[in-house]
């Protein structure tokens, strides 16, 4: 339970953070994003339904994603794994 909550609270503050920091030009910001995004699909089962219907809506969007998953860091993949349409 304790590291559900931590996974969250430092899920949101990354997402948070994420968002402040995307108008640079380096694209640090998304990578905080998809970072948090990934530690609060572990905490919050809620998230990972919602992320799954997004990217079942926007088909074509979740196939180029799924097209360079070999690319991505572990944690982008796990959260594509976890997140994947059915």
């Amino acid at each position: 339970m304790m590291k559900r909550s931590v996974n969250l609270i430092f899920g949101i503050l990354l997402v948070i953070a994420g968002l402040i920091v995307m108008p640079m030009p380096v694209p640090l910001g998304l990578i905080m994003i998809v970072l948090g995004l990934s530690l609060m699909v572990s905490a919050w089962p809620a998230l990972q339904r919602k992320l799954k219907a997004l990217r079942g809506r926007f088909r074509k969007i979740s196939d180029k994603l799924s097209r360079i998953r070999h690319r991505l860091p572990g944690f982008a993949r796990r959260l594509l794994d976890d997140t994947e349409p059915d």
